[in-house]
């Protein structure tokens, strides 16, 4: 009875060191960045529309006259950050006026790492990689540096 279950328990944690070789040499670690990516691209998506909704509401609420030129979105999941990440750019006129904007924020939470505005003269630059962190950026080609390396 003894030697049985000793046999038992060896046949159980040679399954077991086999489903964990197994799950280490092909299971959610090799896919979970694409998991990820598709999570990331759907979570994107979504935010892209509500961000978009929002900003409409308050133009309206302001009755301002305006018009959406363009309104694009970039997405990426970001394995530095562990977060999905979305890139928007939007050029519109307000008053006539044209306004060029890009903003890069987490999808999920909308943390702001960058903004570039062209608003009319005025150019605004920000990146933001903390709190702590916060720059004026002095280019869009500076931003558009900075964008990329998250963007990876």
């Amino acid at each position: 009875m003894i030697k049985r279950w000793s046999r038992i328990r060896s046949y159980a944690l040679a399954f077991a060191a086999i489903g964990v070789v197994i799950a280490f040499f092909d299971g959610p670690a090799r896919s979970e960045p694409a998991n990820e990516r598709a999570r990331c691209e759907t979570q994107a998506g979504s935010s892209f529309q509500e961000l978009t909704r929002e900003h409409v509401s308050v133009l309206e609420s302001l009755n301002l006259p305006f018009e959406i030129i363009s309104n694009q979105y970039q997405a990426a999941y970001s394995e530095k950050l562990s977060s999905c990440l979305l890139l928007i750019r939007k050029r519109m006129s307000i008053r006539r006026e044209i306004s060029d904007t890009s903003y890069l924020i987490d999808a999920t939470s909308r943390n702001m790492y960058a903004l570039y505005a062209v608003d009319g003269g005025a150019v605004s630059c920000m990146l933001i990689p903390s709190i702590k962190e916060t720059k004026a950026c002095k280019s869009r080609r500076e931003f558009d540096d900075f964008v990329g390396k998250y963007l990876k």
